[in-house]
């Protein structure tokens, strides 16, 4: 008797599961899910965005050939970067590169391929220009870090090292390891 009564009761949960998973509802709403899984994200071309310090002029310009998100992600890539930043004390800086990856959240943009950090003081002559291969770029913090080989030209001089971090709002730059340089009088 009692088998009788679980057979009976399995076949009555079988039935039930059969019909729900096989109502056009639920049929739906799994392929709803599978489409959004597969879509690959927000693409934009010739994009710009722009950050506005608090007296309203920009501080911050970042502008690619192409942005795409990550899927399933919070990531974006961009290609064929420019970021321009405007300092507090007027000091301009430009970072070029080939790609970049903008880390969730925001506030971290690692550039890479033919990477270059180019510096602008209207007071002083020459303009540095920091090459190298990969470059780390924090928002917030307003730092430019590598810990790849760097090539730093100024005017006739040129310095190479492993390493650096540049302070963009400050107007410092220091070079990690295996300094070496070439100056020209």
């Amino acid at each position: 008797m009692l088998f009788r009564l679980f057979t009976v009761l399995a076949v009555l949960v079988l039935a039930v599961s059969t019909w729900y998973l096989s109502s056009p509802r639920h049929a739906d709403g799994t392929r709803a899910r599978d489409a959004q899984a597969q879509r690959p994200g927000y693409f934009l071309k010739n994009a710009v965005m722009t950050e506005f310090a608090a007296d309203g002029t920009p501080s911050l310009r970042i502008a690619a050939e192409r942005i795409d998100q990550v899927p399933r992600s919070t990531e974006v890539n961009l290609y064929d970067i420019r970021v321009d930043y405007q300092s507090p004390n007027g000091t301009a800086w430009v970072v070029v590169g080939d790609t970049a990856r903008v880390q969730p959240g925001g506030n971290v943009v690692d550039v890479a391929g033919n990477v270059r950090l180019q510096g602008t003081d209207p007071q002083r002559e020459g303009t540095p220009v920091i090459r190298t291969d990969t470059l780390t770029y924090d928002v917030q913090k307003s730092t430019a870090s590598t810990k790849s080989d760097v090539r730093i030209e100024f005017l006739q001089h040129t310095l190479t090292a492993r390493g650096l971090v540049a302070n963009l709002k400050d107007r410092s730059v220091r070079l990690e390891s295996k300094v070496n340089g070439r100056f020209h009088p």
